[in-house]
C-alpha cells in the first residue's frame, strides 16, 4: 500500500522550536512507503503501526533513542557526534542542526603506519544504523550534514515500501542548497596516497577532515534505498557538498537502490576509491548528476540521469589529484540519460576531461529538447589526456545516442573529432516508454556482456564481472517491461 509522507507536518514541529518560517513552501510529495506508520514515518517494516500521514494511530508515539534529543513529540536531534554504536529506529524523525560526525577517523594518522590518530588515540569504530523509513532532516540554510569517519559505518537499510530520506526541514522536496548532503570516507585507495605508503591522509570535500587509505575492500557500510534530496550547501564559490561524496570508499561498501534530487551541486561524487553501485537514479541536480576524479575505480550498474537545464553535465569524469597518480577508470553498464538542453550552451552527457578513463557499456542517451537554440554533443573529450586514452582505457560499447542535428556519432575535441567505433556507437531514436525503457529495435536483442572478455580486450578494464550483471540489453530498465526498479521508492514526479 502507499501512503503520503507529508513533509509539512514535521516543519510545523520544527519551526514550533526554531522559530523558522518556510512561507509559501508548501508542497506535498509522495513517496512510496508502507501504511503501517506509527508516528512521523514510517513503521520501518512493523505491521502494527497506525495510521498514515503524521498522526500517531491512536498510539504512544516511539521514543527518542539514547543519545539524541527530544525537540518535540516525534522529533528527535542528533548529537554533533557519534562516537559509538547507534541506532535510528523507526517511529519518530530526526533533525541535523549543524555537522554530525559518525566516529573520529577524519583525523590525522601516526605516520608510522600503525593505524592509530596523531594524538595517539584509536580510530573508533562507530556504527550508525537507521532503520528503514526513517526520515533524516537538515535545517534548512544550513550545512547540516552527516559525516561517516573512516573506520566507522553506516547501516541505512531502507526497502521499496519504506526508503530512508534525508531532506531539508521544510515542506515538499522542491528545493535546492537548503542543507548540506551525505559525506562518507574510507580507507580505500585514492590517487594521491603514496604509493607503497604506510598511511594515507587526504584533505577531503567539504571541509570533513582526512581520508584514504590502501584497501581496495574497505567497508563504510550499506546504503540501500536511500533517497538524498535538496542538500548542496555552499561554503564559498566552488567549495559546495554534493548530495552524496564518496571520498576512498572501498567496495566493500554496498550501494544499491539510491536517490539523488535537487541537489545545488554534484548529485554524487567519487573522490578515489573502489565503491560500487547499482540502481542508481539522479534527478534534477544542478551541477553534474555524477562526477568522478583522483583515481576512482568502481563499478556501476542500472543507472538513470535525468539532467535538468543546469550548468552541468549528465557525468563529469576526470582523474586530477596527482598527476602521476592512477586513472580514474571505472565500469559502467545499462545508462540511461536524458538530458535537457540549454539555450546557447553546449550540454554535454559524457565530459571527459583531465586524463579520466571509463568504460560505458550499453548506454542510452537522450535529449529532452527545451530550447531550439539549443547545443548538444552526446560526448566530449577534453583535450587535457583523456583524448589519448580513447580505445583502452576509454571505451564506448553498445552505445544509442539521439542528441540533435550535428550531435555525430564521435566525441568532440575543440574542433576535431575523436573517432569511436562506429560499430557500436549509433545514432537512432531513443524510443524510451513510461518506465524508461528504450524500445528501438538496437537496444535488445544484443549477446549478453562478458565480463572476461571485456577485461581481455581491453587490459585497462578492471570490470568485476562476480559484481556486474551480463545484460543482453541497452539502458538501465529493460526493454521486456519486467523490471521498472525505479517504481514505488522515489520521489514522485522526479522521473
Amino acid at each position: 500500500m502507499i501512503y503520503e509522507v507529508k513533509k509539512a507536518f514535521f516543519v510545523v514541529l520544527v519551526l514550533a522550536l526554531l522559530g523558522a518560517c518556510s512561507g509559501d513552501d508548501s508542497t506535498t510529495i509522495n513517496i512510496e512507503a508502507p501504511s503501517n506508520n506509527g508516528g512521523g514515518s514510517s513503521g520501518g517494516g512493523d505491521s502494527s503501526g497506525g495510521d498514515s500521514g503524521g498522526d500517531t494511530g491512536g498510539e504512544t508515539p516511539a521514543t527518542c533513542p539514547e543519545g539524541t534529543t527530544e525537540v518535540s513529540e516525534g522529533l528527535c536531534e542528533l548529537p554533533t557526534t557519534i562516537s559509538g554504536d547507534m541506532t535510528l529506529s523507526a517511529g519518530v524523525d530526526y533533525l541535523m542542526t549543524g555537522r554530525v560526525t559518525v566516529g573520529n577517523g577524519n583525523g590525522q594518522l601516526e605516520t608510522n603506519g600503525d593505524g592509530t590518530l596523531d594524538d595517539g588515540s584509536a580510530v573508533q569504530a562507530a556504527t550508525l544504523t537507521i532503520e528503514a523509513g526513517v526520515e533524516v532532516f537538515g535545517e534548512t540554510g544550513t550545512f547540516a550534514n552527516l559525516l561517516i569517519t573512516r573506520g566507522s559505518k553506516i547501516m541505512a537499510m531502507g526497502t521499496a515500501d519504506a526508503p530512508i530520506v534525508f531532506s531539508s526541514d521544510d515542506a515538499g522536496y522542491d528545493g535546492s542548497g537548503e542543507w548540506g548532503g551525505l559525506i562518507i570516507h574510507g580507507f580505500a585507495p585514492h590517487n594521491e596516497c603514496a604509493v607503497g605508503g604506510s598511511y594515507c591522509d587526504i584533505d577531503s570535500e567539504g571541509e570533513s577532515g582526512f581520508a584514504g587509505g590502501y584497501d581496495e575492500d574497505d567497508s563504510s557500510g550499506v546504503l540501500r534505498y536511500v533517497v538524498v534530496a535538496e542538500g548542496g550547501y555552499e561554503f564559498s564559490t566552488g567549495n559546495e557538498i554534493n548530495g552524496i561524496s564518496l571520498i576512498s570508499v572501498g567496495s566493500g561498501t554496498e550501494m544499491d537502490f539510491i536517490q539523488v534530487h535537487g541537489n545545488s551541486d554534484d548529485g554524487i561524487e567519487f573522490y578515489g576509491g573502489t565503491v560500487n553501485l547499482k540502481h542508481g537514479v539522479f534527478t534534477r541536480n544542478n551541477d553534474d548528476s555524477v562526477d568522478w576524479d583522483e583515481g576512482y575505480q568502481g563499478n556501476l550498474q542500472y543507472i538513470i540521469v535525468k539532467q535538468g537545464a543546469s550548468k552541468g553535465e549528465a557525468f563529469e569524469m576526470d582523474t586530477e589529484g596527482s598527476s602521476q597518480g592512477f586513472l580514474s577508470k571505472p565500469t559502467l553498464a545499462n545508462v540511461t540519460i536524458i538530458n535537457d538542453k540549454v539555450a546557447d550552451r553546449a550540454a554535454y552527457s559524457l565530459n571527459f576531461k583531465k586524463r579520466s578513463g571509463g568504460f560505458f557499456h550499453n548506454t542510452v542517451v537522450t535529449v529532452a529538447d527545451s530550447s531550439e537554440t539549443a547545443v548538444d554533443t552526446c560526448i566530449n573529450v577534453d583535450g587535457s589526456g583523456s583524448e589519448e586514452l580513447v580505445s583502452t582505457a576509454l571505451v564506448i560499447n553498445n552505445w544509442i545516442q539521439d542528441c540533435g542535428v550535428g550531435a555525430g556519432v564521435h566525441g568532440r575535441l575543440s574542433s576535431a573529432n575523436v573517432v569511436f567505433d562506429a560499430t557500436t556507437v549509433v545514432e537512432a531514436d531513443a524510443d524510451l516508454d513510461d518506465i524508461l525503457s528504450s524500445q528501438a529495435p538496437e537496444a535488445s536483442g544484443l549477446a549478453p556482456l562478458d565480463w572476461d572478455a571485456i577485461n581481455g580486450a581491453y587490459p585497462e578494464s578492471v570490470a568485476d564481472g562476480d559484481y556486474l550483471d551480463s545484460t543482453d540489453y541497452i539502458g538501465a530498465v529493460n526493454p521486456d517491461g519486467s523490471d521498472p526498479w525505479w517504481a514505488g521508492w522515489t520521489i514522485s514526479g522526479s522521473l
